[in-house]
């Protein structure tokens, strides 16, 4: 399937609250659907997530997540940790939002949205 591409459709409460967060780490609202069912779309380069709106979600009980390959690791960890140190005061390793710490040599971090999705 060369023509295929895959795009992660993640659960929110709200928009509203879900939107900001990405926006914070450089990311482009580029749809938003309020009727008949809540669904977003934000874009950041080549990256697309899709979220739709779960009556009951409970983000402290989340778990869904998507992975995101990129070429520089340790520069994007360091954009978003920037991005959220300006944005919240400091850069968040525990509770919603988060992001993981990132030792020199490592190959991945983790972001964890409002919505409990990583």
């Amino acid at each position: 399937m060369p023509d295929a591409i895959t795009i992660p459709c993640l659960p929110c409460v709200s928009l509203e609250e879900t939107f900001p967060f990405y926006e914070m780490l450089g990311f482009e609202v580029t749809y938003r659907q309020k009727a008949p069912n809540v669904y977003g779309v934000v874009r950041r380069g080549a990256c697309e997530l899709h979220f739709f709106g779960l009556k009951g979600l409970e983000p402290k009980a989340g778990f869904s997540t998507c992975l995101v390959l990129v070429s520089d690791v340790e520069g994007l960890h360091q954009t978003f940790a920037d991005a959220m140190r300006r944005a919240l005061g400091k850069v968040p390793v525990a509770g919603l939002p988060r992001i993981s710490r990132m030792e020199p040599g490592q190959t991945r971090f983790t972001v964890t949205d409002p919505a409990a999705n990583s």
